[in-house]
C-alpha cells in the first residue's frame, strides 16, 4: 500500500534541506524524480535526479522546464517546494527589496508551479505545496515569509477547486521548525521549538517525508484541497514547558 513506484515526481527547490531529503525519499521509493533548481548543489547532482535549472518566478524559465520534463510523458507529482526567507526586521525599518524577493519565490513560484502543473499533470495526478506553520502562527519579525505561506495555502484551495473535476489533487504540507542547513540544532527557531512544540523539538527532514508520501499515494485519492501540519504539535496550544515556564 501506498507506493509511489514508477510515478514521475517533478520537485522545485531540491538542492538542500526538504527539498534534497524529498529527492532522495522518492528516488528510493522507486520514482522517477526530476527536480527544478535555480542553482543545483552538489548533492542534488550526485541524488540521481534528472535536473532542470530555472527560476521558479520566471515564467519563461519554469515553462520551458516542465516542457522538458514531460516530454516523454506527462508527470503523475508535482511538489511546488522551492522557497526562501530573507531578514526582515521591524516594518518600519523593513527592506522592500526582501519582500519581493520573497513574495517571487513562495507565492509567485507556487502560482506559476500550479499553472504548468495544471498544463502537464495526468489526470487523476496530485500537486502538493509546501507552506509552513508560520502560516498560523508566526514571530514578530516574520511578516512577509508568514504571508507568503498563507498565500500557498489560499492557492491550494483554490487549485483544489479548479483541478477536481480531472481528478487532480492539490494539497498542502506545513512544516514546523526543520533542522536543514539554514536551521542548526543551536539557532533561534529550534531552541524555541524545543518549548513550543508537543514533542519538545524540532523536526528533522525525515519527519516530514510521510506526509508527502501519503498525499503523493493513490490511496489518498479523495483528499484535497486541504493541509496537513507536520509540526510537532507547535499550533496545538500552549505546552508543559511554557505553562511552567510563564507561572514560575
Amino acid at each position: 500500500m501506498f507506493s509511489v513506484k514508477n510515478k514521475k515526481v517533478l520537485i522545485t527547490g531540491g538542492s538542500s534541506g526538504i527539498g534534497l531529503a524529498l529527492v532522495k525519499h522518492f528516488i528510493a521509493a522507486g520514482a522517477e524524480v526530476m527536480v527544478i533548481d535555480l542553482q543545483p548543489s552538489v548533492e542534488l547532482a550526485e541524488a540521481g535526479a534528472e535536473i532542470f535549472v530555472a527560476d521558479v518566478g520566471n515564467e519563461t524559465e519554469l515553462a520551458e522546464a516542465f516542457q522538458k520534463a514531460a516530454t516523454d510523458r506527462k508527470l503523475d507529482v508535482v511538489i511546488n517546494n522551492a522557497g526562501i526567507a530573507l531578514p526582515e526586521g521591524r516594518y518600519e525599518d523593513a527592506d522592500l527589496a526582501n519582500l519581493d524577493k520573497v513574495l517571487h519565490v513562495n507565492v509567485r513560484g507556487v502560482y506559476l508551479g500550479l499553472k504548468y502543473a495544471s498544463r502537464y499533470l495526468n489526470d487523476g495526478g496530485c500537486i502538493i505545496n509546501t507552506a509552513s506553520a508560520a502560516a498560523h502562527i508566526t514571530f514578530p519579525e516574520y511578516s512577509s515569509y508568514s504571508v507568503s505561506k498563507g498565500g500557498v495555502l489560499a492557492m491550494t484551495r483554490t487549485a483544489a477547486l479548479q483541478l477536481g473535476r480531472r481528478g487532480i489533487r492539490v494539497n498542502a504540507v506545513s512544516p514546523g521548525t526543520v533542522l536543514t542547513p539554514m536551521e542548526s540544532i543551536d539557532g533561534p527557531e529550534a531552541r524555541i521549538s524545543a518549548q513550543a512544540t508537543a514533542l519538545e523539538r524540532p523536526a528533522r527532514v525525515e519527519d516530514i517525508m510521510g506526509a508527502y508520501h501519503f498525499l503523493a499515494a493513490d490511496e489518498s485519492s479523495y483528499i484535497t484541497g486541504t493541509e496537513i501540519r507536520v509540526d510537532g504539535g507547535w499550533i496545538a496550544g500552549m505546552t508543559y514547558n511554557l505553562m511552567d515556564k510563564a507561572l514560575a
